[in-house]
C-alpha cells in the first residue's frame, strides 16, 4: 500500500481538479454544440414538431392579411397561419403579401397555409412555390379536384362542409367508395394481379389534415355539433374543427368533439371583419389550449 504524503495528496488533488476541469470543458462543449444545433434547427422544423404533437390541439388562425397580425398570432401560440389566395374573398392577399406573411410565420415558429377555392393544381403549385409555403388548404370543389395531381411536396388540408344539422355534405378525399368499386372490378379481370400495383402507383389520395367547416365558410356561423360525425382514417394527422368558433365557445367545442385542432377567422376579427383583434386571438388560443389539456 502506498504511504500517504502531503506531496502525494497534492498530486492527487491536482489530478481530481484536472479531471473535473476536463469534464466541465467537455460538458460546456456539449452544451454549446446542443445550443448551436438548436439555433440552426429551422423554424419550419420546430413548427412541424409542435404541430405534430398528438397530445395537444393545434390552433390555426386563418384569414391573416398582414405581417403584424401574423406575428401577433404566432406570439399568442398559433401553430398554423392561414392566408387566403382566392381573390374573391374580403380577406384575400396578393402574392407579395402572402410571401411576407409566410416568411414571418416561419420565422416565428408557425406553419403558413395557403387557402384555395377554385384554383387548379398548376395554379396552387405555382402560388405555394412562389411564397415559400408547402401546405395548401383545398377549400372548394375546384381546389379539391386538384389533389390527385398536386406534387407530393405540397401537404394538403382537405375541407369538408357540414350543413346546419352537422351532416357532412362533401365527399371524402379520394371518394373511397368509388375507388374501392373500381379496384374490385379490376381485380376480377384477367389482369387482376396488377390492381394492387396500380392502386399504389396511381393518383395521390392522402391528405395531412381534414378540416370540417360549415357550408358558408367564413360567415362566423356554427352548425349543430351534436349531429357531427367526424370521419376517421382519411387523413394522416387527424381533423380540425372550423365554423363559427370564438373565444367564448371554443372550449365547449373541444370538450364536446375532441378535435385534433381548431380553426378561427371571423371569430377573432376586429370590427372591420378583416384585421385580427389581438386580445381575441390571445383569448381564443388560451381557451383552446386549456380545454384540450383538460380533456386529454
Amino acid at each position: 500500500m502506498a504511504r500517504w504524503t502531503p506531496g502525494r495528496a497534492r498530486a492527487n488533488d491536482d489530478v481530481v481538479r484536472a479531471s473535473a476541469d476536463a469534464g466541465a470543458v467537455a460538458s460546456t462543449r456539449r452544451w454549446t454544440r446542443w445550443r448551436r444545433r438548436g439555433r440552426t434547427m429551422s423554424t419550419a422544423t420546430r413548427a412541424r414538431a409542435r404541430a405534430d404533437d398528438r397530445d395537444r390541439a393545434v390552433v390555426k388562425v386563418c384569414g391573416i392579411t398582414t405581417v403584424e397580425d401574423c406575428v401577433r398570432a404566432c406570439a399568442s401560440g398559433a401553430d398554423f397561419i392561414g392566408m387566403i389566395a382566392w381573390p374573391r374573398s374580403a380577406r384575400s392577399v396578393t402574392r407579395d403579401a402572402a410571401r411576407a406573411i409566410a416568411d414571418a410565420a416561419k420565422t416565428h415558429g408557425a406553419i403558413p397555409i395557403a387557402v384555395f377555392v377554385d384554383e387548379n393544381a398548376e395554379e396552387i403549385t405555382a402560388m405555394c412555390d412562389a411564397i415559400g409555403c408547402d401546405h395548401a388548404q383545398l377549400h372548394g370543389d375546384g381546389a379539391r379536384a386538384a389533389l390527385e395531381t398536386l406534387p407530393s411536396r405540397i401537404k394538403a388540408i382537405w375541407v369538408l362542409n357540414a350543413d346546419a344539422d352537422g351532416k357532412i355534405v362533401t365527399k371524402l378525399p379520394g371518394d373511397e367508395e368509388k375507388l374501392i368499386a373500381e379496384r374490385q372490378k379490376k381485380m376480377s379481370g384477367p389482369q387482376g394481379w396488377r390492381a394492387a400495383i396500380d392502386f399504389v402507383s396511381g393518383p395521390r389520395r392522402v391528405v395531412d389534415w381534414v378540416l370540417i367547416d360549415g357550408v358558408n365558410a367564413g360567415s362566423g356561423t356554427t352548425f349543430d355539433w351534436s349531429g357531427l360525425k367526424p370521419p376517421r382514417g382519411c387523413s394522416r394527422k387527424g381533423w380540425i374543427l372550423a365554423g363559427g368558433l370564438t373565444p367564448d365557445n371554443v372550449a365547449s367545442a373541444i370538450d364536446q368533439l375532441h378535435p385534433n385542432g381548431v380553426d378561427v377567422a371571423s371569430g377573432v376579427a376586429d370590427e372591420g371583419g378583416v384585421r385580427k383583434d389581438e386580445a381575441k386571438v390571445k383569448a381564443f388560443i388560451e381557451n383552446a389550449r386549456n380545454a384540450a389539456a383538460a380533456s386529454a
